[in-house]
């Protein structure tokens, strides 16, 4: 029974580290102006279709922080002659209350949505943070099940 209870922990934690991010975490990295560009919305890459493309303006970098942020210009108004512009990088430090959010903010003079995210390759959309927890989860629970299940007599 105490076996059964380490590697059960033991799975959790594992899982629960993989899902906060803090293995590994990578961020897109990328920045385009108007309705042409590699960056914005709606974001079609991912890191397989980065590593096929020689040459694409879009890559993948480790980020030690464990924070992605995806930065929009010219949300509100006009942005400049160029067209609202769209980037992705690590974010240097985590956000002081380590809370995951978008927001309005002036930089330069432009209304720019910043969103902050903790996880890998978090900054591709909005909607897909949450989904990554959800698969975790699903699977730390399908292994303490098969685990709890297989040293039951």
């Amino acid at each position: 029974m105490h076996r059964m209870l380490v590697i059960c922990v033991t799975v959790i934690l594992v899982f629960a580290t993989i899902a906060s991010g803090k293995i590994s975490t990578r961020c897109y990295v990328c920045r385009s102006r108007g309705e042409l560009g590699d960056c914005k919305d709606p974001f079609t890459n991912n890191a397989t279709s980065i590593k096929e493309l020689p040459g694409n303006p879009v890559s993948v970098t480790s980020c030690p922080s464990g924070w992605c942020r995806k930065q929009m210009e010219g949300v509100r108004g006009p942005g400049d002659d160029h067209g609202a512009a769209t980037e992705r990088a690590c974010l240097p430090l985590s956000p002081p209350d380590g809370e995951e959010r978008c927001a309005e903010v002036n930089i330069r003079n432009k209304i720019t949505l910043l969103c902050v995210c903790r996880g890998d390759l978090c900054n591709s959309a909005q909607s897909l943070q949450s989904y990554h927890y959800f698969v975790a989860f699903g699977l730390a629970m399908s292994i303490l099940t098969y685990t709890a299940n297989l040293f039951s007599f």
